[in-house]
């Protein structure tokens, strides 16, 4: 499953809470063990570039992603990300 529908499920599933962080996300992944289809771990530049892809203030661009993510920098500085 592509790793941005595995978020999205788990935004309704609650187990990630929204809006998140890249911090969370990483940190969601490693407890929930999510991994690519074949195994491998994700590197730290896939989910840099998954979020990304998937803002819609990322247009226009040629990447083929859904925009489906809305953005905005919070109080602390860091990026927040939810659907």
């Amino acid at each position: 499953m592509p790793l941005i529908k595995q978020i999205y499920e788990a935004t309704e599933d609650g187990s990630l809470s929204q809006p998140f962080t890249v911090q969370d996300l990483k940190q969601w992944m490693k407890e929930h063990q999510i991994v690519k289809d074949d195994g491998d771990e994700y590197a730290e530049s896939s989910i840099d570039a998954i979020l990304s892809n998937s803002d819609t203030k990322n247009t226009p661009t040629t990447n083929k992603n859904f925009k489906v993510l809305e953005s905005r920098i919070n109080e602390g500085g860091k990026h927040e990300y939810w659907f």
